[in-house]
């Protein structure tokens, strides 16, 4: 065991390596800690005071000198007791506000509410919203964004799109190589024109419209409108009719 392990309970890196050298001596004083690690002492005089606190650690006045001391094994214990005791308190102060949030977050929503998302995380974070959606409609199926995410994110995807039930209608671009959509008999597919191949992938879902650009930095733009999502879903549609089933 060593310092990294103790971070691991939830200390910081300073509180943690004060701690090991001081289970290390058993006993020390503040300037004995500071020679072992060789750091400021106000370095090791504040997270001793912070050790204090969680009760990891005491002290005794031995005439004008101050002995620090390493509290029981078991007071590491009733650290993490006191830490999950006070976590759920904010839980629940969490769950009681939540009413209150939502109800503010109502009250500011304007009409156009749109989000921008970047990076491969950005695109993750939108995807498995989307993937519990009941029914979704997707413009452009590229080979681009498999690429950005890979095949397992993609095959997991779609494999927890069958065990959720999604009904699906994709729109593929003519060059699209499936290497990750298994059979699913609620996904339907069909293949646009090739002049009409997309350079983003659109998904529509529960009144939203998402667009993924994957360019060098891949971002999404979220979409939360009425009138858009009806604008979009009507463009399907028509896209719909001039394209041909998937072979």
């Amino acid at each position: 065991m060593d310092y990294v392990d103790l971070e691991r309970l939830g200390l910081n890196k300073n509180e943690a390596r004060v701690y090991y050298a001081l289970l290390l001596k058993g006993e020390a004083s503040a300037q004995e800690i500071v020679k072992t690690l060789g750091v400021y002492r106000n370095i090791v005089y504040d997270n001793l005071e912070k050790l204090k606190e969680k009760g990891l650690v005491s002290f005794v006045n031995i005439g004008p000198k101050r002995k620090f001391i390493a509290e029981k094994p078991t007071a590491i214990l009733d650290f993490l007791e006191n830490k999950k005791s006070e976590i759920d308190k904010e839980f629940k102060i969490a769950q009681d506000m939540l009413p209150q949030i939502s109800q503010i977050l109502g009250l500011n929503k304007t009409k156009n509410n749109v989000s921008v998302f970047y990076g491969v995380a950005g695109m993750k974070k939108i995807l498995r919203e989307i993937v519990e959606g009941e029914e979704t409609w997707a413009i452009g199926i590229t080979n681009e964004s498999v690429q950005a995410l890979g095949e397992t994110f993609w095959i997991n995807y779609n494999l927890r799109k069958k065990e959720s039930k999604t009904e699906e209608w994709l729109l593929w671009n003519s060059d699209f190589k499936n290497t990750v959509l298994p059979k699913n008999k609620l996904s339907h597919y069909r293949v646009l024109p090739k002049e009409l191949n997309q350079v983003t992938e659109i998904i529509m879902w529960d009144g939203k419209v998402a667009i993924f650009i994957f360019s060098f930095e891949p971002t999404v733009i979220v979409m939360e409108n009425p009138e858009v999502f009806s604008t979009y879903r009507n463009h399907f549609d028509f896209l719909w009719k001039m394209s041909k089933p998937a072979k």
